[in-house]
């Protein structure tokens, strides 16, 4: 699946299913934009950017936290200004802070809407004015925005927006030849599963397979090339139960 020529911007890329993406359509031929958001990270994003590197494509680390809406539009001007266009955008990072109903605040609320939904529209906004004909949006939701798991109200409620958003993105954005498409996975060895209780994390594993980044991006390399013309306003189940 050639990208070659093509520009992705892969945010939230330091790791997990964002640094196996980078280096899935580094391989298939694509400069990268890798994003992340605390300096702890940026070891991590430079090591995924020499992996691109290995791979025969450029690479570009962006500090960017996307809480913020001038940080968006930071993302989006140095893209710009480095490779002239954007072929590709990955909204991939996310938040979570699992709380039960009667504990989530206003603040909790605020972290993971402002990240999960406000940063996948006003990037995808400022990413399609450099878009042209054959441009592709792919967002991660997650299985969980349709299970109804305990403690999750607020963040699977952000990752059924984001399918929304998908949609509806994908039919304003057709006659310009742009695809927009949504994956939901299901559990994936990151470290934001690594934080689930011990407990849960065996109870998960006993029932449902654990993806591997790896397996994630594949798909997502999938949807960036032009293999996937005919898919457009669609959520990909990318994981491997039924129960999902």
């Amino acid at each position: 699946m050639s990208l070659q020529g093509k520009v992705a911007i892969v945010t939230g890329s330091a790791r997990g299913i964002g640094a196996a993406t980078a280096i899935a359509l580094a391989k298939d031929g694509a400069d990268v934009v890798i994003n992340y958001v605390s300096p702890s990270s940026k070891v991590h994003a430079e090591s995924v950017a020499k992996a691109v590197q290995s791979a025969g494509s450029e690479a570009l680390v962006v500090q960017a936290d996307l809480a913020s809406l001038e940080a968006l539009d930071l993302l989006v001007k140095k893209t710009v200004e480095r490779f002239g266009k954007i072929d590709i955008l990955v909204n991939n990072a996310g938040a979570g802070d699992g709380q039960a109903v009667g504990r989530i605040t206003l603040e909790n609320y605020q972290k993971i809407f402002d990240i999960n939904v406000r940063a996948v529209i006003f990037l995808s906004q400022a990413a399609v004015a450099h878009m042209g004909d054959g441009g592709r949006i792919i967002n991660i939701s997650t299985a969980i925005a349709r299970g109804g798991f305990p403690g999750t109200t607020v963040y699977s409620a952000s990752k059924a927006a984001v399918e929304s958003i998908s949609r509806v993105m994908a039919v304003e954005l057709r006659d310009r030849g742009i695809r927009v498409n949504s994956i939901n996975p299901g559990p994936v060895s990151t470290d934001m599963f690594a934080k689930i209780p011990e407990e849960a994390r065996e109870t998960i594993k006993k029932t449902t397979p654990v993806a591997s980044p790896e397996d994630i991006a594949d798909v997502i390399a999938f949807l960036a090339s032009s293999k996937s013309r005919w898919v457009n306003g669609g959520t990909i189940n990318t994981n491997n139960a039924v129960a999902f």
